[in-house]
């Protein structure tokens, strides 16, 4: 793991990804402190990453885009793959690269509470729960961006689908207001998941015939459930969605409650698409 996180480094410096990404984030944090702590002259500097957090939509891919996608499609993923690092090393390298870079560039930002220190009081419970949730929310984005790097073919479908996966998560708390109690809504979203998982039937199969078969049984039984036990599905699709209200979990941290059960939460988020990249890997590497 050592050797391909040392790599991933060299990489992101070599080819000017890095600095860009640390320049940018600095450059657009800079930009609200300016605004909204020394014009406005309000000491509340936790608001300045709720205004960021749409950076994310870009920075997000542009950390993860080419961490596996750009491998498969130079054919150097052959080389990774039949060497002697572990496939959860080579992924947990991969991440923890991605990881660091966006850790510097958050540690840069910490230049900008110091002043405000020499000029007012800090609320120091909001700055750290706020720099400990940003950096948990931002390692969750960067782990489902290397997940989507590991199926996608290259970097721009790799940048797009992370673009569209973040810009959902942000998004989840509207979905959910929009969802809650529609029971038509909640019956085509189950309709959604089940054609998905039957999508990674076949993704794990490569078998028509069984991922339809599988299909078909989800749909009878989300039918018979919709007609037996319709109450099941009031407020199911926002139920479901809750499960990924990540904006809700960092704010907590940005109010200044050290919340242990939103650390379990995010570190699970991101270990189960650690775990779902590893089993992309490992089917890639015997296949």
């Amino acid at each position: 793991m050592k050797a391909i996180y040392k790599r991933e480094i060299k990489m992101y410096f070599n080819s000017m990804i890095g600095y860009v990404f640390i320049a940018f984030f600095v450059l657009i944090t800079a930009i609200y402190f300016s605004i909204q702590n020394i014009l406005q002259m309000s000491p509340d500097f936790q608001n300045v990453f709720s205004s960021v957090i749409m950076m994310f939509l870009i920075l997000g891919p542009m950390l993860t885009m080419r961490l596996l996608s750009e491998e498969k499609k130079q054919k150097t993923d052959q080389l990774l793959l039949t060497s002697p690092v572990s496939v959860p090393g080579i992924v947990l390298g991969k991440y923890f690269a991605a990881v660091t870079v966006f850790l510097i560039s958050l540690l840069i930002t910490i230049i900008f509470p110091i002043i405000i220190s020499f000029y007012g009081t800090l609320a120091t419970a909001q700055i750290i729960g706020s720099y400990v949730g940003f950096f948990l929310l931002g390692s969750a984005f960067i782990a489902v961006g290397l997940w989507i790097s590991s199926i996608a073919d290259n970097q721009i479908v790799s940048a797009v689908a992370t673009f569209v996966a973040i810009f959902l998560l942000l998004m989840v708390k509207t979905i959910v207001s929009a969802a809650s109690g529609n029971q038509s809504f909640s019956l085509m979203f189950a309709g959604i998941l089940a054609f998905l998982v039957a999508l990674y039937v076949y993704s794990n199969t490569k078998n028509s015939e069984v991922s339809i078969i599988v299909f078909i049984a989800e749909a009878a039984v989300i039918l018979v459930l919709f007609f037996l036990k319709r109450g099941l599905f009031i407020g199911f699709a926002g139920k479901f969605a809750e499960m990924f209200e990540v904006l809700t979990r960092f704010n907590n941290f940005a109010m200044g409650l050290f919340d242990i059960a939103s650390v379990v939460y995010f570190v699970s988020f991101i270990s189960v698409f650690l775990y779902f990249t590893i089993r992309v890997v490992e089917k890639r590497r015997w296949s």
